[in-house]
């Protein structure tokens, strides 16, 4: 059953089933929770909502998660809607693109949208001194309002995977972007053998994110600082397939925690540099295998992670330097570094 609204010159009233929901003055944006009415707007029609009347909703979470509230602002001319994200995190921000060449692309692809795409950074809670929220304008004339907002909201979250799909592609180098056309089978030796430049890495026990985590900078330093090369979780020493069972969000986990190891690394390094691919495992249950590809670093320095500790690739393994080895390393790849560019 659809919203009522009954008005005088100065009183504004709404009512659903007879019940009086909300009385404001005429004058006055209505202040409304999200949980509350919009179950009850459905069915609402934009052209049936009298033309002086404007709403803020918030408290949106449990029927929209990725928005923080909706403005609606009424006039002869039909609705405007502002939609407004749920905060973003620009201090978590680890991508090859800046936030602003983000919310460009994500303009471009969203149909009917008012541009430009607006930030607000005004938060009451210093724990969202880095946070922004993004707010995104519509104008429609007719139809049902609940429809048309669930309609606005698939269109911008396909605008965001589809800026970020683009912006990847653009942005990463060539080498990062090339996923391999390898057919991992489950229980089956696969196609690659490790040499110095390839790793196979089998992940043991029920958190896969911990232990992808816990090893990672050591594998990007070892190649980094050497040839080059890839480790791939998923598959024993004996280059047997020996899947991780991954999530949609246990994916994330894993880039994110990649990125963080990857942003300490002494001297700092583009975190674009390193590939980080999930190659689905056919006839398994969420069964992939990870590739982290690294390309060799072209300084004759050494990288180091935050507790001052390196890694190199030697003979094939993973080698960690310290002490007189570490120095003894140094100079002869100095040495090398040298008698190259003779």
């Amino acid at each position: 059953m659809t919203i009522d609204f009954k008005c005088s010159a100065k009183i504004v009233e709404l009512f659903h089933e007879g019940t009086c929901l909300i009385e404001s003055p005429r004058n006055r944006k209505l202040q409304l929770s999200g949980n509350d009415i919009l179950p009850k707007l459905n069915g609402t029609k934009v052209e049936d909502i009298p033309n002086d009347i404007s709403f803020y909703i918030d408290d949106l979470q449990n029927i929209y998660p990725s928005l923080s509230a909706i403005s609606l602002d009424n006039s002869e001319e039909g609705i405007t809607i502002i939609m407004m994200t749920s905060h973003i995190n620009l201090a978590a921000w680890i991508r090859p693109f800046s936030f602003d060449e983000y919310i460009s692309k994500m303009g471009s692809l969203i149909d009917e949208i008012i541009l430009p795409i607006e930030k607000y950074y005004k938060h009451d809670s210093v724990k969202l001194i880095n946070h922004t929220i993004l707010g995104l304008k519509f104008q429609i004339k007719s139809g049902d309002l609940v429809d048309t907002i669930s309609s606005h909201l698939k269109n911008i979250s396909d605008a965001q995977r589809e800026a970020e799909r683009l912006l990847y592609k653009q942005n990463l180098p060539s080498h990062m972007c090339l996923v391999r056309d390898i057919n991992f089978v489950e229980g089956e030796r696969c196609r690659l053998e490790e040499d110095l430049t390839v790793e196979f890495k089998e992940v043991k026990g029920g958190n896969p994110v911990n232990s992808i985590q816990s090893l990672a900078d050591e594998y990007v330093l070892a190649f980094f600082n050497s040839e080059g090369g890839s480790v791939f979780w998923g598959v024993n020493d004996d280059g047997i397939v020996a899947s991780l069972k991954l999530t949609s969000k246990m994916k994330d986990e894993i880039r994110k925690a990649i990125n963080n190891k990857i942003n300490v690394i002494e001297p700092p390094i583009d975190p674009t540099q390193i590939g980080v691919f999930f190659y689905e495992v056919p006839n398994t249950d969420n069964g992939y295998v990870l590739e982290v590809r690294v390309p060799r670093s072209d300084s004759e320095r050494l990288y180091f992670n935050s507790s001052g500790e390196t890694w190199v690739r030697l003979n094939g393994c993973k080698k960690k330097l310290q002490g007189s080895a570490l120095q003894d390393y140094i100079i002869k790849r100095h040495q090398k570094t040298r008698a190259d560019s003779r």
